[in-house]
């Protein structure tokens, strides 16, 4: 038998996974990723500590899922993308990661978009990003502006799943999809040396590996490696791609117009295009790489999804019991008695479909008839909504992949389907993420003949949810409420942030 390695360093999990030739999940290894909550806004992690659980994770799957290290023919890794991963000429790292969450960059990206407009334009028609917070460019710009002496000691910037190959292969790249989030420019696939000299960050160009193709072989694994998890000596990892795009190949998404959804700490929704059909730098559009030839993602990542859901179990719920809380939510009327929830977590705000770096979350519609129970379908509600926000100009004749921890809920799945008014349909398995570019990793070594071959083999679905007509009735009526809260409630997010500001300097007697 035949096994490839898939490994995902997620912001909240890093997991090891072991696929067989037909995608199945033979052993899946996983840790806590313990990300850093810094001052305010501020979310960053250990890469030293990162690498470490990945070791562990491997040597995990390796000793348990095979009969013997010559089994794994390849490995890939994909991760978490954005954010700040800095390391020196010895390879170490001269700070914690910056993460993608991250919120501290905000006089950065108000200087590019308010203040210099011209610039903010530029940033998003290049790279088919808006400026957002986490954005790697606009942390560079803000080490310059805050950590210059540390900045001045690092000597590559690379993304978390470019770190973790490293360390396996003792290769520095990156690749395309990790690099489209906001370095390259989205039509050639070169630096965007341009916008780095607009930026004033031109000085720290060569920092930035140029980015190769997802599927391509970087190296083989170091022998101490090998020798340490299990794993042959030789054995060849690809350059991998960032999570959203690697679960898309996972989900078997990997042609024009297929749509997926990933429930996970980030709701991302996905759209597969052809480049032609692309319109960068339009209003509210994200375009990032996908892994296979001309197709991009057009991609709305909210900041918030399944912490969301944490929040709830804490602050609302009296039961941590998810099979519970599925009866709960089942028994709950739809629209929850007019009671609207917007789950704007993040101390970031939101990104997507619309950027905001002070939006908050809330709840709209309460009376003394409301229940706990309201509460807790308007939050799963909330999210729903928020995807159907994301995905408002989509054919809903389509049908949507959902992935993610999320999907397990049958409960929430169906309301998706009803919220969106498409079809839902969820993969066997969980680990679509490490599963993509284990589907990528064979590919390269010809375990499958091509993609369209990879997907047929390896991509099965278990349940498949259709939309309720009486229920996407209701929640179109809902949605127009949602939308219109959601717009309002921008202007009074900016007065909250400056209201706390006064607040703060206060001083008392």
């Amino acid at each position: 038998m035949k096994y490839i390695l898939g490994i995902d360093v997620g912001t909240s999990n890093v997991k090891a996974v072991l696929f067989d030739e037909c995608g199945n999940e033979v052993c899946v290894s996983s840790k806590e990723s313990q990300p850093v909550n810094g001052t305010a806004n501020q979310m960053e992690q250990d890469m030293d500590l990162i690498w470490e659980k990945v070791k562990h994770c491997v040597k995990s799957v390796i000793e348990e899922g095979t009969g013997g290290r010559d089994e794994v023919i390849a490995a890939g890794v994909t991760g978490q993308g954005e954010g700040c991963w800095l390391i020196d000429g010895e390879g170490n790292p001269v700070q914690n990661a910056i993460l993608w969450c991250d919120g501290r960059a905000v006089d950065e990206v108000r200087a590019i978009t308010e203040d210099c407009p011209e610039i903010g334009r530029l940033y998003h028609t290049t790279t088919g990003t808006p400026p957002l917070l986490g954005n790697q460019m606009i942390l560079l710009k803000w080490m310059k502006n805050n950590r210059k002496e540390i900045l001045d000691h690092a000597e590559h910037l690379i993304f978390c799943k470019d770190w973790i190959r490293y360390k396996m292969t003792g290769k520095i790249r990156t690749e395309i999809t990790d690099s489209l989030t906001s370095l390259v420019d989205v039509r050639s696939g070169a630096v965007a040396d341009e916008l780095m000299k607009a930026l004033d960050i031109y000085e720290y160009r060569s920092c930035l590996p140029d980015p190769v193709r997802s599927d391509q072989v970087i190296g083989a694994v170091l022998d101490s490696f090998a020798d340490e998890v299990g794993l042959q000596r030789g054995t060849p990892v690809i350059a991998g791609a960032l999570d959203t795009s690697a679960t898309a190949v996972g989900l078997g998404a990997i042609h024009e117009k297929d749509v997926c959804v990933i429930l996970g700490t980030t709701c991302a929704s996905e759209i597969v295009l052809k480049k032609e059909d692309c319109h960068f730098g339009a209003e509210n559009t994200r375009y990032e790489k996908h892994p296979l030839g001309d197709l991009y993602v057009e991609l709305q990542p909210t900041l918030n999804g399944t912490p969301n859901i944490d929040w709830m179990l804490g602050s609302i719920s009296l039961t941590k019991d998810f099979n519970e809380i599925d009866r709960i939510v089942d028994r709950t009327p739809v629209g929850c008695g007019g009671v609207v929830y917007h789950p704007y977590i993040s101390v970031a705000g939101e990104r997507a479909p619309f950027y905001h770096p002070y939006a908050r979350a809330s709840f709209f519609g309460i009376s003394q008839v409301t229940t706990r129970d309201h509460l807790i379908r308007a939050v799963y509600e909330g999210i729903s909504l928020s995807i159907r926000d994301c995905l408002q100009h989509v054919d809903k004749s389509g049908t949507i992949y959902l992935a993610g921890g999320g999907a397990k809920s049958p409960v929430w799945a169906q309301m998706i389907a009803d919220v969106a008014g498409m079809k839902v349909m969820i993969p066997a398995g969980e680990e679509l993420g490490a599963k993509g570019v284990a589907l990528m990793a064979g590919v390269s070594q010809g375990l499958y003949a091509d993609y369209d071959d990879a997907a047929g083999k390896a991509c099965t679905f278990k349940h498949i949810y259709l939309p309720d007509p009486p229920n996407v009735q209701k929640y179109d009526l809902l949605y127009e409420l949602y939308k219109r809260v959601r717009i309002h409630n921008q202007e009074i997010w900016d007065y909250r942030h400056q209201m706390n500001k006064k607040i703060k300097a206060i001083k008392e007697d």
